[in-house]
């Protein structure tokens, strides 16, 4: 796997070396892919200015990034001229806006590829605020979910007000903050926010819900 392979944007599908459903694993399975990739959400990046960052050789986060790469995980931008020589820049995947009409134009594995790479982007955010310490701090981080059956116009009501939080309250909650913050000059804090909604892989659920623990 050369950089001669390398083509500009995410590899096409055919080309992988890993199929959408099994590259975030792998991709996550590593503590320096992990942090490549939420680096990589920041901007575009060359494996020396990530090395520099993680405070490791370039060689070995160069052989992480093309990993990444050729899996589908990350996109390359172009090479660049960094020091004496012509470099790799990557960035994260592009995340596509797709709206119901979209969605039910795609096919199955154009839909499947879409779904893997927003997975990954946000596990890849809360792998990295835990191994980083930052669930633990002085503000709690926002924890709920589960996985309730319902019919097909339950599922569509969900979706539907899912997407209402997001447009009406978390972006103007973040509209607000911002002006806030143009005035008192305070430190913004970047917090990951995820609404979530999906059929479960698997059937079966517990008769009594999820566990959650018992209190004394």
């Amino acid at each position: 796997m050369s950089e001669k392979e390398l083509k500009k944007g995410r590899r096409p599908l055919a080309q992988r070396t890993k199929p959408p459903a099994e590259a975030g694993a792998h991709a996550l399975n590593h503590w320096v892919r992990l942090e490549a990739i939420t680096i990589l959400h920041q901007g575009e990046f060359s494996a020396s200015e990530i090395a520099e960052m993680l405070d490791l050789d370039p060689g070995y986060v160069a052989n992480h990034l093309r990993i990444l790469y050729f899996a589908g995980c990350i996109e390359f931008v172009e090479s660049r001229w960094i020091g004496t020589r012509a470099r790799p820049i990557y960035r994260a995947v592009v995340l596509p806006v797709i709206t119901d009409e979209v969605y039910e134009t795609m096919s199955r594995d154009e839909r499947q590829d879409a779904a893997a790479a927003m997975v990954l982007g946000f596990q890849a955010e809360a792998n990295s605020s835990l191994r980083n310490g930052k669930m633990d701090g002085e503000e709690p981080p926002v924890f709920m979910w589960d996985a309730p059956p319902l019919d097909a116009e339950g599922r569509r009501k969900l979706g539907q007000r899912l997407t209402e939080v997001w447009e009406e309250e978390v972006l103007t909650i973040h509209g607000e903050s911002s002006n806030r913050i143009a005035k008192s000059g305070e430190e913004a804090i970047p917090t990951v926010i995820g609404l979530f909604s999906f059929e479960r892989g698997r059937r079966g659920r517990p008769e009594t819900g999820y566990y959650r623990g018992q209190k004394d």
